[in-house]
């Protein structure tokens, strides 16, 4: 246990969290499901009612699910692909809890998650409160959003800021518990009244559904917080792993669809939160995670054959960056800086912390 979730554990002893439901949902990766369950189990003492909500799942995951978690929770199939808010809002209305924790498939918990996050609620009344959401290397995803709005001709024009995104975590950080305009959809804790009756999930959208929440949260009066004691991981390949995935994917990431999403939200809020049509570029990158064959043959053996390529094209590029990388630092003085460094006792200590 490090230093940080030492801190933590200690001041949750002195708390005892009610129970709340967990409500686990693919946003848009199947395989992941019962590594995200497993986490659960394995990090959460505290006592929680389990609800998962399936869309569209394939025999052999609802096979894996009953055979393994049909005693442990409450499975809930669809036949067809369901977006996140119509997925969650089966789930809300399923809680018999006060609070719920809506959870992605490919989001797992650490020791010490949820605690943290029940406490904040009952502390600052908030109506939302989410976690420091990190990746698998322990960057930092997000501390919390800002939503920074600036106009173009009259026109309210949005962009989603994400806090301290790219920043690597350590043993601890000087991040506090704050007040933010959304959170991510990851993981989020939730009032399950002031949610189903303020229509925090709208379920017209496929994407663009936290900045909605939040604003139809911030409208009503409520709070959000981010409360960074609660860690989760975001897990997201380069490439797709697995053929189970890929019709899923594809179905949330359809870019015709989302970039309606946001007409329909410019209509709602009278304010364009694709950034001007920005969004748009960056759905592209999002498709890539599924490689060409696997686009028109999503089979497992297109699926390793897209990773090949993926792994041959990286290690031709990374030496080239490494190469240019190393010519420009020689060029201005880097390995100058590091010699005076170890020919001098102490010097670039301040820099180095």
């Amino acid at each position: 246990m490090n230093r940080r979730t030492a801190e933590a554990s200690e001041t949750n002893n002195l708390f005892t969290p009610e129970r709340c439901t967990i409500i686990v949902t693919p946003r848009d990766l199947f395989s992941t499901t019962e590594q995200c369950l497993e986490a659960i189990f394995a990090h959460t003492p505290e006592p929680f009612d389990l609800v998962v909500v399936m869309g569209g799942a394939s025999k052999s995951i609802k096979a894996m699910l009953e055979s393994r978690y049909s005693k442990k929770a409450r499975l809930i199939f669809k036949p067809e692909f369901l977006n996140g808010s119509q997925l969650r809002n089966i789930g809300l209305r399923e809680t018999k809890t006060r609070l719920a924790v809506c959870l992605d498939t490919n989001v797992f918990v650490r020791p010490n998650w949820l605690t943290p996050l029940i406490r904040c609620q009952v502390e600052t009344g908030a109506s939302e409160v989410v976690p420091l959401c990190v990746d698998q290397t322990d960057t930092i995803h997000t501390a919390g959003n800002d939503l920074f709005i600036t106009y173009r001709n009259g026109q309210a024009i949005a962009k989603m800021e994400l806090r301290c995104t790219g920043q690597q975590v350590y043993e601890k950080t000087n991040l506090k518990r704050s007040e933010i305009d959304f959170g991510e959809v990851h993981c989020q804790l939730i009032v399950v009244e002031a949610a189903l009756n303020l229509g925090f999930y709208d379920e017209r959208l496929r994407e663009g559904i936290e900045m909605d929440s939040g604003l139809t949260f911030t409208k009503a009066g409520c709070k959000i917080m981010i409360q960074p004691d609660s860690v989760v991981c975001l897990y997201y390949p380069i490439k797709l792993k697995q053929a189970i995935d890929v019709p899923l994917y594809r179905w949330k990431w359809d870019i015709p669809v989302i970039m309606g999403n946001f007409d329909y939200l410019k209509a709602k809020w009278n304010i364009d939160l694709s950034t001007a049509g920005g969004f748009k570029r960056y759905l592209v990158r999002v498709n890539a995670r599924v490689g060409l064959f696997s686009q028109v043959w999503p089979t497992d053996a297109c699926v390793f054959l897209d990773r090949a390529m993926a792994y041959a094209l990286d290690s031709v590029r990374s030496p080239l960056r490494r190469l240019a990388w190393t010519m420009l630092a020689w060029r201005t003085g880097f390995y100058h800086v590091e010699k005076r460094e170890q020919a001098v006792p102490g010097a670039g200590k301040l820099a180095k912390g």
